[in-house]
């Protein structure tokens, strides 16, 4: 897959970042950049992921007897 980047976030100083204007069921490509006083790196090597889907609760357990 390949095509285009936006960026998502810029100015993070933090060592992880959350998305939260994802979509499930879409798969996106992520790549970094980072910067530090002598400027920037070259971008990471891309990372695919698919945005899952939040589960759903599950049904409540049922029980029958069988025979005696």
């Amino acid at each position: 897959m390949s095509g285009s980047f936006s960026v998502l976030a810029s100015g993070v100083v933090s060592t992880h970042y959350t998305s939260t204007s994802l979509t499930s069921g879409i798969t996106y490509q992520f790549k970094v950049e980072a910067r530090n006083s002598y400027g920037f790196s070259v971008y990471s090597d891309i990372l695919t992921l698919l945005c899952a889907f939040r589960p759903e609760a599950p049904e409540a357990p049922t029980t029958s007897v069988s025979g005696d």
